[in-house]
């Protein structure tokens, strides 16, 4: 029996009705040939080989990976946390407090800037006193379960919201990254001409180079995409999670319906945390962009369990969720039932905080380069991307992400140079870029970790310079949609958001690109929403997605330039815009009280751009 059509955009958001046939990749697929049917055998075999190869984790390992202190060396973790927040507050109330007292607080301290409020400075003693002695990826689950038990409990706060928890629904990833595989078909049928090794059990160097060196091909230069080595169910088939926000209409928001769906990914370095520690940020954020907005916020496979490009191939999935629910690749079950009615494209936003920020920029890439050139029609790109702390560079490569001086909550460094082979084998601290693309050997072991310290190593230093994983350095950047960047100036990734923004901005001319600095502010300080900086953060963002909207409107014929013109002045200031001309982004700084203007601070862009070598190849 034949498939029924399904229900495609154009490019302009206009209804499609497409039959669908065999080479079909972006909506139903018809019974495949028997080359088709053989070449998904032999995909789906070579994932159940590579888990065969490896136990799973045993009941200790995932009652470890779940948070649950049990190891002899957690003890001394729980005994050296505890002390690093009691100094802290020793520290601040016996040097710090007297210090701004004596000086009448006219200065800055080194761990009280004056734009923080006293309590904050309290709490960032507290969480910066627990991440610092983070070690392994226990430790970080262990004290985000204390996170997604407090951060929730904010939304009593929050009304005219309405939450639906526990959204599933299943993802074959043999028909998902159907798309993928045919672009970077050339890449792997040249390897294969060459006789060159693409077995992961036994990688050539030619093979680890095709992850980050950019191959000619009659699409783009793009590099390889590795294989997943997560386990995965029968058939290769697994299960994603999530939960839909929606801001409800009520008498005191006259404001009309809104049609924007944001797809949001939360950050946790890609290794912990959950749509429930974001849950409250996201229903503010909802709220303040209007009544009808519906945000999905996608609880993503995490590593070590599933390293790169796990994550990214469920972002894809959650695209296809919102905009194509009858996929091939998806299979819906009842709760996912109340939201599996098709999104029209041109309403959705994309976007995420830290590492989630990190994927959010990977899937805008993975969507314009490996997705859109095997797939017909093409699909619609999102027309605004939301980076909040991008966590663009991992391996920590950048100054601010090495500099003892920040005052962020967040420890640093948290990656390794891909260059430095030394730094990696001999890195102490916890290192969630390692953890990202490679696992961990202790409690799941797969190609890329358990081989050997020296084969760990030359799978990380090619993944970790993989465009999709370090965006900042990599990858290309052209074709992409509007993107607001917001940072602190006391983030560890400072440094990540404006180089990041620079190189968009250059390769993006006609698009805007927005760089939000927050004077005296931390990595995601967003989430904290009793701050007025962040109360700030979450109108701009709301701002941001209207601005694109009106862009996205006048493109399409909708309004005039002569009316987009008049409505970006509600936006925007006098004098805001600071050497668009040179890479077309708005700097802004953005004081405590809300106050902006237009500068940039910070090391040069071509200081930053030239930290890692353009063409540095991994020898063997």
């Amino acid at each position: 029996m034949a498939s029924p059509p399904s229900t495609l955009y154009s490019p302009t958001g206009a209804l499609v009705n497409q039959t669908p046939d065999a080479t079909s990749e972006a909506g139903h697929t018809s019974a495949l040939s028997p080359q088709q049917q053989q070449q998904k055998d032999q995909y789906i075999l070579s994932l159940k080989q590579h888990q065969d190869q490896f136990p799973a984790p045993s009941l200790l390992q995932r009652a470890y990976l779940n948070g649950i202190l049990h190891k002899p060396e957690d003890i001394a973790f729980l005994v050296r946390m505890a002390w690093r927040a009691t100094w802290s507050m020793i520290r601040l109330h016996c040097i710090e407090l007297p210090f701004l007292i004596i000086t009448r607080f006219q200065y800055s301290s080194k761990h009280h800037p004056l734009g923080w409020p006293w309590w904050w400075t309290i709490v960032i003693a507290l969480l910066r006193g627990v991440g610092v002695e983070l070690r392994t990826i226990g430790h970080l689950r262990f004290v985000g379960n204390f996170l997604e038990g407090f951060l929730p409990l904010q939304m009593m706060f929050v009304s005219h919201v309405k939450v639906q928890k526990s959204v599933q629904f299943k993802v074959r990833l043999e028909a998902l990254t159907r798309p993928e595989r045919a672009t970077v078909a050339h890449v792997r049928k040249e390897l294969n001409q060459r006789g060159v090794s693409v077995d992961i059990m036994n990688p050539s160097k030619e093979y680890l180079r095709s992850m980050h060196y950019p191959v000619h091909g009659p699409h783009a230069e793009i590099s390889n995409m590795p294989e997943e080595v997560g386990r995965l169910d029968e058939g290769g088939i697994y299960t994603l999670k999530g939960e839909w926000i929606e801001a409800l209409p009520h008498a005191n928001d006259p404001r009309p319906r809104n049609s924007t769906v944001v797809l949001y990914f939360h950050g946790g370095g890609h290794g912990f945390l959950s749509p429930k520690s974001h849950r409250d940020y996201l229903a503010r954020l909802a709220k303040e962009i209007g009544p009808g907005t519906r945000i999905f916020s996608l609880d993503y496979r995490m590593s070590p369990e599933h390293p790169f490009p796990a994550a990214i191939h469920d972002a894809f999935a959650a695209y296809l969720y919102l905009v194509q629910p009858k996929h091939k690749a998806l299979i819906l079950n009842e709760k996912s039932a109340p939201y599996h009615l098709p999104v029209d494209p041109r309403d959705v936003v994309v976007g995420g905080d830290s590492a989630g920020a990190n994927l959010a920029a990977a899937f805008m890439i993975y969507l314009a380069k490996y997705v859109q050139p095997s797939t017909s029609p093409k699909y619609v790109m999102p027309h605004a991307t939301l980076l909040l702390s991008v966590w663009a560079d991992p391996t920590s490569s950048l100054p601010a992400a090495n500099s003892n001086d920040w005052y962020c909550y967040c420890p640093g460094p948290i990656g390794s140079h891909p260059f430095d082979k030394k730094t990696f084998t001999d890195f102490k601290a916890l290192n969630l870029a390692r953890n990202y693309v490679c696992g961990d050997v202790s409690t799941n072991a797969n190609a890329r970790n358990a081989l050997g310290e020296e084969r760990a190593w030359l799978w990380y230093a090619s993944l970790a310079q993989h465009p999709l994983v370090s965006p900042v350095h990599r990858a290309d950047l052209s074709g992409l949609t509007n993107t607001l960047v917001q940072t602190g100036t006391h983030d560890r990734l400072y440094d990540d958001n404006r180089l990041y923004a620079h190189r968009l901005g250059k390769e993006n001319p006609g698009r805007l690109v927005r760089l939000e600095t927050y004077k005296d502010q931390v990595h995601v300080h967003q989430v904290f929403s009793i701050l007025k900086a962040a109360k700030t953060g979450l109108r701009n963002l709301a701002r941001f997605i209207e601005r694109s909207r009106l862009h996205r409107d006048a493109e399409e014929g909708v309004i005039s330039q002569k009316e987009l013109q008049e409505a970006e002045g509600r936006y925007l200031r006098l004098g805001l815009i600071k050497n668009k001309a040179v890479d077309n982004v708005e700097w802004v700084v953005v004081e405590p009280n809300g106050k902006e203007s237009a500068k940039d601070e910070g090391w040069p862009m071509t200081v930053l751009s030239k930290v890692w070598p353009l063409n540095e190849l991994i020898e063997a």
